[in-house]
């Protein structure tokens, strides 16, 4: 226990100095922000303290020391505009230590092309962004887990490409004199800034702290699990994320997320169902000013 509180005092110094490496609106890859895993997308992107399934990669890697044996997570996402982010992520999990592959994809097709103010486009051009990640996590004492991500980036935009590299940090902590209670602390997309054609942008690394607690809840023959998180990004405010999820008999789970700070989104629900070692969740988020609807669907199995 004793090596590590040195990490940990590490990792919360970089979560409150490192905020101020970049100005409001001057982050690039904005799609790295976006969550993965249908689960936590209801659970309103609070996820830093809940660990066990590939989605981990995403979230925070120390939570993949939690995988029993293998797990698999694959996500499709219609967002508005025509727009498609994609999920694929793997553990192997080898009892006090984990490791993790994980590729992210946004991409838009058919994107009208114009020289000049004219109504007729001269042709389409598509975009497509890429994050690959390999992750690392160990278990250091019962009650502590800390984990990491090295991340190739890569984005696209007709013909012009930038590419980077960026890595996540993450640890776990057990409560001991609380059953259930699990604190977490993630900092993602750290790395130096890139350019594209002539313009440079820092990346948009995120600061997350968080908790979960887990019960059952006999009376309706399930568990309850609550979560939340404060999300610091380094070019906004601040910003709070909670969720809460029912699941009945470790077959069919239930789920409400809420967010503040954002102006286009705050709510979302979900739905998830087990089957053996199959498992389907399914994401709902509605968005504001005109943007549309997104629903996330994820496939999940263990092996």
């Amino acid at each position: 226990m004793k090596r590590a509180i040195p990490i940990l005092v590490v990792l919360v110094f970089l979560l409150l100095t490192s905020a101020v490496h970049a100005e409001d609106g001057s982050t690039g890859l904005a799609f790295l922000k976006l969550g993965v895993g249908a689960r936590a997308i209801a659970l309103g992107d609070a996820y830093v303290a809940v660990g066990g399934d590939a989605s981990s990669i995403y979230w925070n890697p120390a939570g993949l020391v939690d995988v029993e044996n293998m797990d698999f997570v694959l996500m499709h996402s219609e967002w508005f505009e025509g727009i498609r982010y994609e999920y694929a992520g793997g553990v192997r999990s080898y009892g006090d230590q984990a490791f993790g592959l994980g590729i992210v994809g946004l991409y838009m097709d058919d994107l009208e092309r114009r020289e000049g103010p004219t109504s007729e486009p001269i042709g389409t051009f598509g975009v497509f962004d890429v994050s690959i990640s390999g992750s690392y996590a160990r278990r250091l004492t019962d009650h502590l887990d800390v984990g990491g991500s090295v991340k190739f980036l890569n984005e696209k935009i007709d013909e012009e490409t930038a590419r980077g590299f960026a890595a996540d940090l993450g640890a776990l902590y057990r409560v001991p004199m609380v059953e259930g209670l699990t604190a977490g602390l993630a900092i993602q997309n750290l790395g130096p800034g890139m350019s594209f054609i002539e313009d440079e942008f820092d990346l948009p690394v995120t600061y997350r702290i968080g908790a979960a607690f887990e019960a059952p809840f006999e009376p309706l023959r399930g568990d309850v699990l609550l979560v939340g998180d404060a999300v610091v990004p380094n070019d906004g405010d601040a910003k709070m994320h909670f969720g809460i999820e029912y699941e009945y008999a470790d077959m069919i789970a239930l789920r409400f997320g809420y967010r503040t700070g954002w102006d286009n989104q705050n709510m979302s629900v979900g739905l998830g169902a087990k089957v053996r070692n199959f498992r389907v969740d399914y994401a709902y988020v509605p968005f504001y000013s005109d943007l549309g609807d997104t629903h996330r669907i994820s496939l999940g199995f263990t092996l």
